[in-house]
């Protein structure tokens, strides 16, 4: 079956999707963007993440003309048409293309759906090896806290994790503080203690990592939002990453350094438990990743 695609109010053949050479989104990176996940048809924490878009879209002055049920129908109607229950999404807007016409300028929005591909399973059983990127997050960058499509430095520093032997790797501020991953959000337990960086350090209010936060709240799992150096980064008893594809992954090694001893360490795994409970409440299945 030819995999469907929807595009500016239309669900078409994906291979017939096209946008303008004037859209701002490819031409200048002005534009947001979206990643979900769908268990058993139903988007998890949808209206998080639709929270998150508007937010942006506000305080970045991204013009856009739709509504938050129109987002939600096209997602479940293209969910339909391509015949997916587990699936990875990608929602992407711009402001649209570069136009004369100032009174009824067009936003592109593009939405996909494809069958998820999981990460290793060996990642989850045994942890991941993070390295430390070599460039550093700007507190005064305006997009910091946002999900921008000006997203190539991060690639970039994937890259080179990986060409290293990594599956993340850990981005901190110009002044010195554990910021977050390329692609995902960073926790460390000291003491039995969950720890996390403060949103005004600043970075992605992760969607995964909200949850993550409020759970603990529920589960009496002491928790600290507060300024985390490199020093508190490698005295951590444990460390994992987050996101809403990868749920909760284990940080085994970073670079030559070894989390609990490389295992899997025990609060971590309550964490992933609380977390896929979550998915089973709202999305009435039980995830094995």
């Amino acid at each position: 079956m030819t995999q469907k695609v929807y595009l500016n109010d239309t669900i078409i053949d994906a291979t017939k999707a096209a946008i303008s050479i004037a859209d701002t989104g490819l031409l200048y990176g002005s534009g947001l963007f979206e990643t979900m996940r769908s268990y058993n048809t139903k988007v998890f924490a949808l209206d998080d993440h639709l929270d998150r878009l508007f937010n942006s879209i506000k305080t970045l002055n991204i013009h856009n003309t739709y509504d938050r049920q129109t987002i939600t129908d096209a997602i479940y109607s293209l969910l339909q048409c391509n015949a997916l229950d587990n699936a990875r999404i990608r929602l992407t807007l711009t402001s649209g293309p570069l136009s004369s016409d100032t009174e009824n300028p067009q936003p592109t929005l593009l939405i996909t759906a494809t069958a998820l591909t999981p990460y290793p399973k060996q990642y989850y059983d045994k942890g991941i090896v993070a390295t430390l990127c070599q460039y550093r997050q700007n507190p005064h960058d305006p997009l910091s806290a946002h999900k921008t499509l000006c997203y190539f430095s991060r690639i970039l520093a994937l890259k080179t994790a990986h060409q290293k032997g990594g599956a993340e790797s850990l981005w901190f501020t110009t002044d010195g503080r554990l910021a977050e991953g390329c692609i995902s959000s960073v926790f460390l337990i000291k003491d039995s203690q969950l720890l996390t960086s403060t949103l005004d350090t600043p970075i992605l209010p992760g969607i995964t990592r909200n949850i993550i936060c409020r759970l603990a709240k529920q589960n009496s799992i002491p928790l600290l939002e507060k300024d985390i150096s490199i020093d508190d980064t490698l005295s951590a008893d444990e460390m994992f990453i987050t996101n809403s594809i990868m749920e909760v992954m284990s940080v085994s090694c970073l670079e030559k350094h070894t989390y609990n001893e490389g295992k899997v360490g025990k609060i971590t795994k309550q964490i992933s438990q609380l977390y896929k409970k979550e998915i089973e409440n709202e999305c009435g299945i039980q995830n094995e990743s």
